[in-house]
């Protein structure tokens, strides 16, 4: 995944936006929980550099960002002051309580589509990573959570406040898949 780096950049442009357009939804915690969100950026081209492969965007908000383009987005040379980047980064966890007590893993895989020579710039970006463990302690108060990992590491992760982890208990084994999304649409001013 290397060589996307400059999508991975953008994707965090995403997540600085003001205006996030998000949905949420939890499951009973018998069954799992499923928690979407999607965030929506636009911006417009304020400044390239073809040499150092980088972009200066206009944020809706008016706050300026610099992003340094990966050499696999080969259509650069037609991105223009004044076109419009529309940015869309979207996060889905699905977690299930695993009864059977299996050990503890993890696995991870991705794919990058960048729009080929001479098309309109963009690309898509989507990464999926499972990952299993053992939950070690809950905080309802703070909303985190506390579990080992396949290494046997300890991780403690924050959890929204849409997600309802009352039926969680320690000592449960969890499943986990998280699928990561991006998508970069440049437009003609």
């Amino acid at each position: 995944m290397k060589p996307v780096l400059g999508l991975f950049a953008v994707a965090s442009l995403c997540l600085l936006s003001p205006l996030p357009k998000s949905l949420a939804q939890a499951i009973s915690p018998d069954k799992g929980i499923d928690d979407v969100e999607v965030v929506t950026v636009t911006a417009v081209v304020n400044k390239i550099d073809l040499e150092k492969r980088k972009v200066t965007l206009t944020l809706d908000n008016g706050k300026m960002k610099t992003y340094k383009v990966d050499k696999g987005a080969v259509n650069l040379d037609q991105v223009q002051i004044g076109d419009h980047v529309k940015m869309s980064y979207t996060e889905e966890l699905i977690v299930t309580v695993n009864k059977s007590g299996e050990t503890p893993s993890a696995a991870s895989i991705g794919a990058v589509n960048l729009a080929p020579k001479g098309s309109k710039p963009g690309g898509v970006m989507v990464e999926t990573t499972a990952i299993s463990g053992k939950i070690l302690a809950i905080d309802t108060e703070k909303r985190k959570v506390t579990y080992e990992d396949a290494q046997g590491k300890k991780k403690t992760v924050k959890v929204r406040k849409s997600v309802d982890i009352s039926g969680l208990a320690v000592g449960e084994s969890v499943d986990a898949v998280l699928t990561e999304s991006v998508i970069i649409k440049v437009t003609k001013s």
